[in-house]
């Protein structure tokens, strides 16, 4: 159930910042932030995460549509996970699928985060969904490396075992 509400939230938050973005700028026109280090632009990606492979807009919408496909069996099995796990496995879903619906109803992904220290040292121009992926999947690789969480049934168990030792 968690990493379905993280999901939802995120497509929500996601489509609702990119509807601002598209009704207050023009496509191209950038909006300052905190001066030249943070900017709004409006900008579309028909390729992947951060402007890679331009142009093959298709690709990735079937690519989208099966990453978000097996996301969701994940998360079935996944659900006797620890919280970390379905916390990540629902940003990625609902970055996924965030980025799916532009695809589908504009061919491209809006994207309007633009970072940078200078006029020409920038960090591709990116969006909430792009920036859920990358954050679900760091918690993901963090959580690999974590003690599994023991559950209720394991502490019962070593309560068992120590009171029969005693």
């Amino acid at each position: 159930m968690l990493a379905v509400a993280v999901a939802l939230a995120t497509v929500v938050f996601d489509q609702l910042t990119k509807a601002a973005v598209v009704g207050s700028l023009g496509e191209g026109q950038r909006s300052p932030v905190f001066g030249v280090f943070i900017r709004l632009v409006h900008t579309r990606n028909s390729g992947a995460v951060f402007g890679m492979m331009r142009g093959a807009g298709t690709y990735f919408t079937f690519f989208s549509i099966a990453a978000a496909a097996v996301l969701v069996v994940v998360l079935f099995f996944a659900r006797r996970s620890s919280t970390l796990v379905r916390l990540s496995l629902g940003m990625v879903l609902g970055g996924a699928v965030g980025n799916l619906i532009d695809r589908l109803r504009f061919g491209a992904v809006v994207d309007f985060i633009d970072v940078g220290i200078s006029e020409s040292v920038r960090w591709p121009c990116f969006n909430v969904a792009d920036s859920a992926i990358t954050v679900g999947v760091f918690l993901l690789i963090l959580s690999s490396f974590m003690k599994p969480e023991d559950g209720p049934a394991e502490e019962a168990a070593e309560r068992g075992a120590d009171r029969a030792a005693e």
